[in-house]
């Protein structure tokens, strides 16, 4: 079992998650800036419009591929990470045999599915004969997105989510960005576009299969026990929730690609890049967390899940609020900066986060249905979820557009998480509200009003000057408020556990001397 894995005290498991989060975060922040970065390139280089078709041809095959990996993917995350607990060699590898290979061999088929049937979906589905052979290409990235789905489980599980997030969140984007760059050269399309994230996806599936390899040696001569029917209880709702999760987070690009244009896709998608920065610190805290409660919940430690539950879900909030609030602030300017005709997706933008801050303010309810067994819930959660959400695109998308999307998806988001959080309390019995949440609020509000203050004076909150320094002065000002207002303990434990680590590597470097007077603190992890 890999030393990251969390000990049996609360503060274990805290600072796990802080450590596995702030790794998580780091990757995901790479890769959201490294997909910003080409999100400018690409809505510059096809415009709108060919920026709407790349993106619908994706959502196909991101569509399509949660179906082969039959919730293996959470399964993986579970017992994985028991087993490694348990030093269960044999079990572990019959679980990753299991987990992986056939959802991979799945996903071979799945995507000549796809292949063979990309006319009838472009001209009888979204009316437009240019996508079919963007489907096609797009067939190529199924199998990849599965293997780096199921790696990505496995890895977690074994404590190695620092692996998981080098190959998905540096080394995918990071190559991805390498091909597309070096296309410009040759004429940059949508078509070339797609491929490129094809052969990414399997650049990084590569790089997780060494990593696995790595992380668990001590399966390789353990004769496996493969407990396929203990899996597939775990995951067939899992599945079948994933399905509907992936198809609902996927609605708004296929409703506006049948019932608008591909322009309206291409406006929206850029509105949820802007945004998906605040869903990536949640998913960051999530990824982290996941194992933990697993553990927690195998040794029946309801207290330290308790702790656990409440602080990741306050950081998932916390980090959000910034983000969300500079969205309200100038959302004009943010969406100014990838050209021409993406500024008619401002209300979009404004609504989509608000379905974000929704998201976060429910916290880590999901990870922990999921990882206490109650994943049947998790389906029933989605499945009405996603009964609504089509009910509000047909119902808003043909008078309100883009607007319309995105009011069907906050709507069906604000459905779920408040589901949820009734959930694990009835269910767990757990939540995880307390009135230090009240502090990263006042300090939004006032971080917000001095932004807006300093954009003002800097010459309107719609020029690049008073953007750039409202937008400045409001994340400083939240650190600054959040800091004044006094963190709590747990918080307090996370960043010493930081100082301490950060010390201790420049002394390693020669760069300063020891200080004796340095706070004492719990043995590492």
């Amino acid at each position: 079992m890999s030393d990251d894995l969390p000990d049996a005290r609360p503060d274990g498991g805290i600072l796990v998650a802080a450590k596995g989060g702030g790794i998580a975060f780091l990757g995901r922040l790479f890769a959201w800036a490294t997909r910003l970065a080409l999100a400018l390139l690409l809505a510059h280089t096809l415009e709108a419009d060919g920026y709407g078709l790349y993106n619908l041809a994706l959502t196909a095959a991101t569509v399509v591929a949660s179906l082969p990996s039959l919730g293996l993917d959470s399964a993986l995350i579970r017992y994985v990470a028991v087993y490694a607990g348990r030093r269960d060699a044999s079990r572990l590898r019959g679980s990753l045999e299991v987990g992986i290979g056939l959802p991979l061999l799945l996903s071979v088929a799945v995507g000549l599915i796809l292949f063979l049937v990309a006319e009838p979906i472009a001209v009888g589905v979204m009316h437009d004969t240019r996508l079919t052979p963007l489907i096609q290409i797009s067939a190529l990235l199924v199998p990849g997105t599965v293997a780096t789905r199921q790696l990505e489980g496995a890895l977690m599980g074994l404590g190695r989510l620092g692996d998981a997030v080098i190959a998905e969140q540096f080394i995918q984007p990071a190559s991805r960005a390498v091909m597309l760059v070096g296309l410009l050269a040759v004429g940059l399309t949508a078509g070339w576009a797609v491929a490129a994230s094809a052969l990414a996806a399997l650049v990084a599936t590569a790089v997780m299969v060494l990593f696995l390899l790595r992380a668990a040696p001590q399966m390789r001569a353990a004769t496996p026990l493969r407990e396929t029917r203990l899996l597939a209880n775990h995951s067939a709702p899992v599945y079948f929730s994933n399905i509907v999760t992936t198809f609902g987070g996927n609605l708004q690009t296929l409703f506006l690609g049948a019932l608008s244009n591909a322009t309206s896709v291409g406006v929206f998608a850029i509105a949820n890049q802007v945004t998906m920065v605040g869903s990536m610190f949640h998913s960051s805290v999530v990824a982290s967390s996941m194992p933990i409660f697993a553990e927690l919940a195998d040794r029946q430690d309801r207290d330290g899940l308790r702790r656990i539950y409440r602080t990741t879900s306050k950081w998932t909030f916390s980090l959000n609020l910034p983000l969300f609030f500079l969205v309200l602030a100038f959302p004009a300017a943010l969406l100014a900066v990838f050209g021409k005709g993406f500024e008619s997706g401002v209300d979009a933008l404004v609504i989509l986060a608000w379905g974000n801050l929704i998201n976060a303010a429910t916290g880590t309810s999901g990870a922990i249905l999921d990882m206490t067994g109650h994943t049947r819930v998790k389906f029933l959660n989605s499945a009405v979820s996603l009964a609504l959400a089509i009910g509000l695109n047909l119902l808003l998308i043909p008078p309100l557009g883009m607007r319309g999307a995105a009011l069907a998806a906050v709507g069906s988001i604000t459905l779920v998480n408040v589901l949820r959080l009734f959930q694990v309390q009835l269910l767990v019995g757990v939540q995880p509200y307390d009135v230090s949440w009240l502090k990263p609020v006042a300090a939004g509000v006032a971080a917000t009003a001095a932004g807006v203050g300093v954009a003002w004076l800097a010459g309107g909150p719609t020029s690049l000057v008073g953007f750039v320094g409202g937008a400045l002065a409001l994340l400083v000002g939240y650190v600054a408020a959040i800091l004044a207002l006094r963190i709590s303990d747990d918080d307090r434990m996370v960043l010493q556990r930081a100082g301490r680590r950060l010390t201790r590597r420049r002394r390693r470097a020669g760069r300063i001397a020891p200080d004796p007077v340095l706070p004492a603190g719990p043995p590492q992890p």
